[in-house]
């Protein structure tokens, strides 16, 4: 407990020290959530919002034509996150031992392999929780029962499904964790396979660390939704009154560019220091860190 306690700190302590960590570990975090903040406080989703645009879609003359679109659209936008932060989390630990760039391009595609691989079960986890909210979101907003607000209701009604999405979710970080620091020589199912023995061998420490880094995201994630909400709602009204060109619209516009651009690059430097924290815990077993 004390050493894997004083690995954090250490972590810590390098992210703080290595700025030029912060770039690579803020590109990682814009693939991996960095993206959601914005769009939650540009175009909040709505239960309305998403029937309008199933029914958009089902009365389309393109239907189901447009739906096809639709889903390779997501498919690849899925694609270039997941290479983009493979790419992203080899440049940040080829930077943090002091690497050349030589062998980035066959490290980043087996990289890519190995996220794209530990993020099918987390997306599908995900899409059993968003398939369960979307059957129970009706009824959760026509009963007029209960004194819950209408998310926790619907929350409660898909608890086992959110379960299975946590627990995934820090399973397949620990397990991608571990495989991007076993690469090598750049093989990823050989890479994969050691991640999973050591996962069985050292189960408590990797499932702890990967739930701690999981917490500290969940909490970051919080904390830009809601600043960027607020932010963004003077800028909303402004829009929607057509002032767009006003001095007043377009400062507070630049300040929530520079504020998001901010908060990013704080985060990317989280990121950093999770990524050191894994390198240490990971360096007791051998292998390439």
């Amino acid at each position: 407990m004390r050493g894997w306690l004083a690995n954090a700190r250490r972590a810590l302590a390098v992210a703080g020290d290595r700025a030029d960590l912060w770039p690579a570990g803020t590109l990682a975090w814009l693939a991996y959530l960095g993206w959601l903040p914005l769009v939650v406080a540009l175009a909040p989703p709505t239960v309305d919002g998403v029937q309008r645009l199933g029914v958009d879609m089902y009365s389309s003359s393109t239907f189901p034509w447009n739906l096809v679109a639709l889903s390779a659209g997501w498919v690849l936008v899925f694609g270039l996150l997941c290479l983009l932060g493979a790419a992203s989390e080899v440049a940040l630990r080829r930077l943090a031992a002091g690497r050349q760039a030589h062998g980035m391009a066959r490290d980043t595609f087996s990289a890519f392999a190995v996220v794209l691989i530990s993020s099918l079960p987390v997306v599908a986890a995900a899409g059993a929780a968003l398939i369960g909210a979307i059957t129970v979101a009706q009824g959760a907003f026509l009963s007029a029962e209960g004194t819950l607000p209408v998310l926790l209701r619907i929350a409660s009604q898909v608890l086992p499904q959110l379960t299975a999405l946590l627990l995934a979710l820090v399973v397949m970080q620990a397990f991608a964790a571990v495989a991007l620091r076993r690469l090598g020589g750049g093989e990823a199912l050989h890479a994969m396979r050691r991640a999973a023995s050591e996962m069985r061998r050292r189960p408590v420490r990797r499932l702890a660390t990967a739930a701690v880094v999981a917490l500290v995201d969940a909490a970051v994630l919080a904390l830009q939704i809601a600043l960027l909400g607020v932010l963004w709602e003077p800028i909303g009204v402004g829009l929607r009154d057509g002032r767009l060109a006003s001095p007043d619209t377009l400062l507070l516009l630049l300040g929530f560019v520079a504020i998001w651009l901010g908060l990013l690059l704080a985060a990317g430097a989280l990121h950093a220091a999770a990524s050191a924290w894994w390198t240490l815990e990971l360096r007791e077993t051998g292998g390439s860190t």
